[in-house]
């Protein structure tokens, strides 16, 4: 499986484990399954209606019922990835999520650019022009994605605490940069991610780049300090100040 680097605002660079062209046609048959078991179950119900049955509607009222029936169907893959983060149902069993290209989580407008798009992408010519896109583009996007600046990776992997923002920190641990607390959770995740991946490839040019650009943004001099170790006090001096609030 191609692996999918994301630079973010802050220059970091982060690997994320692209979801293949195949992952993602299985989420979508899966998906487009339970819209249509919630499709027929809604149908055979608005069919055993009294109302339905008796005729009691006009055929203006009988369509506005069967629109409102049908929107969740219409909108599902906005709402579910709207409301869960980048997940469809489909995607939740096939451990695939959408995120932003700078490596976090897009907003209900992205989420809206891919829904409609879909029209092109899956709708029209069955889904042949969002495979083409995929399968060619250099982010495995589809055309929805590009649109909404969005990719599609893999979240197989389970996440241990050592790649959140979480860090163990004892009782009577003594901050030694107080400044931190200017900086908020999805920064401390960013430099976290490439610390985690200076380490595992060895990459000492990332990490002092790390170094430098946190030491601008906080306004300190991390004086007789490692690079490592610098990042390493920065992360559990914001654990431990947030953790007081």
């Amino acid at each position: 499986m191609a692996n999918l680097t994301i630079n973010t605002t802050q220059n970091i660079k982060i690997e994320f484990k692209r979801a293949s062209l195949g992952e993602r046609i299985l989420a979508s048959m899966l998906d487009f399954l339970f819209v249509m078991m919630y499709a027929i179950m809604m149908a055979f119900a608005l069919f055993e209606a009294s109302f339905m049955k008796n005729n009691t509607l006009d055929r203006w009222s009988e369509g506005a019922i069967w629109i409102v029936i049908m929107l969740p169907a219409i909108f599902y893959s906005f709402a579910c990835e709207s409301i869960f983060h980048g997940v469809t149902i489909g995607k939740k069993i096939m451990r695939i999520k959408v995120i932003k290209i700078d490596g976090y989580e897009a907003s209900i407008v992205d989420y809206f650019a891919r829904w409609a798009m879909r029209i092109i992408d899956i709708s029209s010519c069955t889904g042949v022009i969002g495979i083409l896109s995929v399968a060619f583009s250099e982010k495995g996007q589809r055309l929805g994605d590009i649109v909404a600046g969005t990719a599609v990776i893999s979240v197989k992997e389970r996440i241990p605490l050592s790649a959140t923002i979480f860090e163990e920190v004892s009782v009577d641990y003594v901050p030694l940069f107080p400044q931190v607390v200017v900086l908020s959770d999805r920064d401390i995740q960013i430099i976290k991610d490439a610390l985690n991946n200076a380490k595992r490839n060895k990459d000492f040019k990332l990490l002092v780049h790390l170094c430098k650009k946190v030491e601008s943004v906080l306004k300190v001099n991390r004086q007789e300090y490692s690079e490592l170790g610098f990042i390493e006090a920065v992360l559990q001096d914001y654990n431990y100040l947030t953790a007081r609030f």
